[in-house]
């Protein structure tokens, strides 16, 4: 029998099993990162939390590429599969224009760009949403700590 050739072939990622549910007095994976990261990356990530910075940062701490770091120093910031996004994150589960981070006024944004295995922010399915200290963002196998805005949320809040 010949095999069938398949014209299009489409890609999604799917999570299956239980999602960890935050209750009082549990320790938010931004926190576990934090106690185990090197002195030096807590150091720039302390940095670029201080009051009156305008810049934040992502760190993927689980998935392909697990310690890379992104620095968000301006108004928007590109992620994909494309090597010419800002923040490029080389696997089949991200589209190659997946999302886009904006800074307005001192918040960061993230917005998805219609991706084909969405974009979730704290383990929620999002279009857009601001993003708070600590925030967990995936994108395909890639799950990210966004650090910053320390104004709006500190790590020790619920």
């Amino acid at each position: 029998m010949a095999a069938v050739e398949n014209k299009r072939e489409l890609t999604s990622t799917f999570n299956l099993g239980l999602r960890s549910i935050s209750s009082p007095g549990s320790t938010s994976a931004s926190e576990v990162f934090l106690q185990k990261a090197e002195p030096s990356i807590r150091s720039m990530i302390e940095e670029v939390c201080a009051p009156g910075s305008d810049k934040a940062m992502l760190v993927i701490h689980r998935g392909p590429a697990q310690g890379s770091r992104f620095l968000l120093d301006t108004n928007t910031v590109s992620i994909g599969r494309s090597p010419e996004s800002d923040v490029f994150l080389d696997d089949v589960t991200v589209s190659r224009k997946h999302a886009h981070i904006e800074r307005l006024k001192g918040e960061f944004s993230i917005t998805d760009s219609h991706s084909l295995n969405g974009t979730y922010v704290n383990s929620i399915s999002v279009t857009t949403q601001v993003l708070r200290m600590g925030d967990e963002i995936q994108i395909g196998k890639f799950h990210a700590l966004f650090f910053g805005n320390s104004h709006i949320k500190n790590l020790g809040d619920k």
